[in-house]
């Protein structure tokens, strides 16, 4: 099923710039890395999403009618899309009007931040970077994932028996390969869950043309043969991403599913983050229809 609107708006993890830290911060390594690529981005995150303002940067548009007149205040308030679901301060050498006249700390939070995400615990803070993005996805398939600390907060150290004992636990799944872990996966033919994907929302119709290339793959998904060092980065994203709410099969079943799809590996990694990770309805749909009734 196609989203009649391509510019539904996809659930997005952003900071509070009002929230106080309070615990120890925890990024991947190459973290720090990560640069907007602007302009050379072939898929501008400018174009076909709807773009939420929060309220403290609504307070600094108001006195801007250059901005406002391309502000609805209808719910949420927004951007109002253009032609072709672009942002109306994306300019037709796709960098932003806004940024041109005011410097990005006039951006709204949303866009300062994207593709960044956080997992927030009781004892600490988790800080990524999205596959959706293409320059995130460059970077989290060509480096091994490992942890650092962004920030350290000793005196405000929380002690969680459940949370250690996860961390213990995810950290021995980091130390291992995404084949060690295959017996977990559901038993199903790589050209059932292409079909599966294919009945979920999606935002882009070339997503199609990619489940469509599987309607022949008739080996289980555990029969196919991940592409490393690749297969086992993405697994480590997904694991950091969603083991804790989503558990591990999910975690496998990504990596294996993006392993075996034909052609550019950043994209199809990209663009099966676009379409499944992004959408809480489809991961709910994956889990109900894949996981679960595996068990």
């Amino acid at each position: 099923m196609i989203l009649n609107d391509r510019s539904a708006k996809i659930t997005l993890l952003i900071f509070d710039v009002k929230e106080v830290i309070f615990v120890s911060e925890f990024a991947p390594k190459f973290y720090k890395n990560f640069k907007c690529i602007a302009d050379r981005c072939r898929h501008n995150c400018c174009i076909g999403w709807e773009i939420d303002i929060d309220t403290e940067t609504l307070l600094k548009y108001q006195s801007d009618d250059g901005v406002m007149k391309n502000v609805s205040l209808c719910g949420t308030p927004h951007f109002v899309l253009v032609k072709d679901d672009r942002c109306p301060f994306l300019r037709d050498d796709n960098l932003c009007e806004i940024i041109k006249r005011h410097g990005e700390g006039h951006l709204c939070q949303i866009c300062q931040d994207h593709p960044r995400f956080r997992s927030s615990f009781d004892s600490r803070t988790e800080i990524g970077i999205g596959l959706t993005c293409e320059a995130a996805a460059r970077l989290i398939l060509d480096n091994d994932f490992s942890l650092e600390i962004l920030t350290d907060n000793d005196e405000s150290k929380i002690n969680n028996d459940d949370e250690t004992e996860f961390f213990e636990y995810r950290d021995e799944i980091f130390a291992q390969n995404l084949e060690n872990f295959k017996s977990v996966l559901p038993d199903i033919t790589v050209s059932e869950l292409a079909k599966i994907f294919k009945d979920l929302e999606r935002l882009d119709v070339s997503w199609d043309k990619v489940l469509d290339a599987l309607h022949n793959r008739h080996e289980k998904i555990a029969e196919t043969n991940p592409t490393e060092p690749f297969a086992t980065r993405l697994f480590h994203y997904f694991v950091f991403r969603h083991l804790h709410e989503t558990g591990l099969k999910f975690c496998v079943l990504c990596a294996y599913f993006v392993s075996c799809l034909d052609g550019d590996i950043y994209e199809n990694a990209r663009m099966f983050s676009s379409e499944i990770e992004y959408s809480d309805e489809n991961i709910e749909l994956i889990l109900e229809k894949v996981i679960d009734c595996d068990e």
